[in-house]
């Protein structure tokens, strides 16, 4: 449900600002409101889940997200529903982080827990995937406040079937409130994430983004410093001395940051080059999640025969030449779309399974709802950094070259002006907009055949250099993986020379 609801809302926002009259900005926070409150919560509801219990903790994330979701369906005006959204973030964030740890603890034994990761991974997949699809549907039959008042049932089933066969857990040590961690880090996110969001809208070098990315340093830089002096913290950021740690976490960023990014200019090109409805373009990337769904089940099995470690290789390389492909063919054959797709959702599906397992199995049992809280975060901040990035280097891809393109057939001041209006077609706001409606290239440019072909073919060039950036980031990544990710088997062979070792000594008298 909390999946599907990041991308469900894409689809009837057009029916949105019909209905409220409202602006693109004003329209875009709907989306944005989710995404800015899930990850500035996401901690505070893993230390809440740890303390209060995961199960208690989770039933109460699926009532507000339900009763959130019923505000938003009665909303009479634009900011109610986006304060409404606001509230289904906050128990969004409750929901994920007290789910994965519920998952965890559930099961105690490694090979089955990394199944159990898996299945959870490819269920978040499924929400994402059929988030475009259900939300078309229900607002072409039922209207768009119908995808809200769903939510209301499925959470009060969701709570019924929790309380009926979900076993409690938690930290079974009291531990003090660490209020100044909490707020730190609540400030801190929130300043970046709004950053991130904002950025690529009012220009990343203006002076109000500026201020949130210093403020965002000093509030992070001030969360360390007192949870590293704190008895209790909020986050053990101590755990980051784990070098193979750092590489899971690091992993999880880079390949939703590929993944997440990848989404948003690909849907650029099938509408603003391809003229795609979003239905359509909705039908092409689906392509990429029926890996993830299928592979990360196995990947938890892998996990459980060869380690972390083979299929994080395996997924990376996967995951890079599907960009590659990606990259190559984009303003061709849709078939390599396709291709280059299928081999990214293969890398996702590989990746996410083992590098969360790996995450999990780092943390005390105890501190299960912090590790899902760090991974959590670990996924906001990815997707939202891939959209604020990727969207910002195809704009300004789109800014550098058109102008010389426009040149020959455009005097000025119409030049700069159709620029604009088609710089501002390819950047959104740094949210899940997955299927959302392309903003429609200005008509002067519509309708001069050379006009479009220019526009088209800088589009085609800002994507191949954004997923290029994407391919060098992840090959970084992976060299990392390849060096520091242990060796399973050499591990035991270790161990395994160790313990005969031991007998060969009691044998000759040599321990008693």
């Amino acid at each position: 449900m909390i999946y599907l609801d990041a991308t469900i809302i894409n689809v009837a926002l057009p029916a949105i600002q019909d209905d409220f009259s409202a602006n693109e900005q004003g329209v875009q926070w709907v989306v944005a409101a989710y995404s800015l409150t899930m990850a500035m919560f996401i901690m505070s509801a893993a230390t809440l889940a740890d303390q209060r219990g995961r199960r208690r903790v989770y039933l109460g994330g699926l009532a507000l997200f339900a009763v959130a979701s019923a505000l938003c369906g009665l909303a009479p005006s634009l900011p109610v529903l986006v304060s409404g959204r606001g509230l289904q973030g906050v128990g969004a964030a409750v929901v994920n982080v007290a789910s994965l740890a519920l998952v965890s603890a559930a099961f105690p034994d490694p090979k089955m827990k990394a199944k159990a990761i898996g299945l959870w991974t490819a269920i978040a997949s499924i929400g994402l995937a059929l988030g475009p699809v259900v939300g078309g549907v229900l607002t072409e039959t039922l209207g768009w406040r119908s995808i809200f008042f769903i939510n209301v049932g499925v959470g009060a089933v969701g709570i019924v079937l929790a309380r009926a066969v979900v076993a409690e857990s938690r930290d079974p040590r009291p531990r003090d409130l660490d209020l100044a961690g909490q707020l730190l880090f609540i400030a801190g996110i929130g300043a970046l994430t709004y950053a991130l969001i904002e950025g690529p809208h009012s220009g990343w070098a203006s002076p109000m983004i500026i201020g949130l990315f210093v403020g965002a340093v000093v509030l992070i830089v001030g969360f360390v410093v007192v949870e590293l002096r704190s008895n209790e913290p909020m986050m053990d950021v101590r755990l980051f001395s784990d070098r193979v740690y750092d590489v899971a976490i690091l992993t999880l960023f880079v390949v939703l940051f590929c993944i997440y990014g990848m989404t948003l200019i690909t849907t650029q090109y099938l509408q603003n080059v391809r003229d795609y409805e979003p239905a359509q373009a909705g039908i092409v990337l689906g392509v990429y999640t029926l890996p993830v769904m299928i592979l990360s089940p196995i990947a938890g099995a892998l996990v459980v025969r060869s380690g972390s470690r083979p299929p994080i290789i395996w997924g990376l390389c996967a995951l890079i030449v599907g960009l590659l492909i990606l990259a190559a063919g984009i303003g061709g054959s849709i078939v390599f779309v396709v291709v280059g797709l299928l081999f990214i959702g293969a890398g996702g599906g590989l990746v996410l399974t083992p590098t969360t397992n790996a995450a999990m199995e780092a943390v005390p049992p105890d501190r299960g709802g912090m590790a899902s809280g760090i991974l959590s975060a670990q996924r906001a901040l990815g997707s939202t950094a891939g959209f604020a990035i990727m969207g910002s280097i195809l704009a300004g891809v789109i800014a550098s070259t058109l102008p010389d393109k426009f040149a020959p057939y455009v005097p000025e001041p119409d030049l700069t002006t159709e620029v604009d209006a088609v710089v501002d077609s390819a950047n959104p706001r740094a949210v899940v907009s997955v299927i959302g409606r392309a903003q429609p290239l200005p008509q002067p440019v519509r309708d001069r055949a050379e006009l479009l072909a220019a526009a088209d073919d800088a589009f085609v060039q800002g994507i191949r250099l954004a997923l290029l950036i994407g391919a060098g980031l992840a090959v970084a990544i992976l060299v990392a993986a390849f060096v520091i990710l242990p060796r399973r088997v050499a591990r035991e062979q270790k161990d395994m020379s160790i313990s005969q070792s031991i007998v060969r000594q009691e044998d000759a008298g040599h321990i008693p």
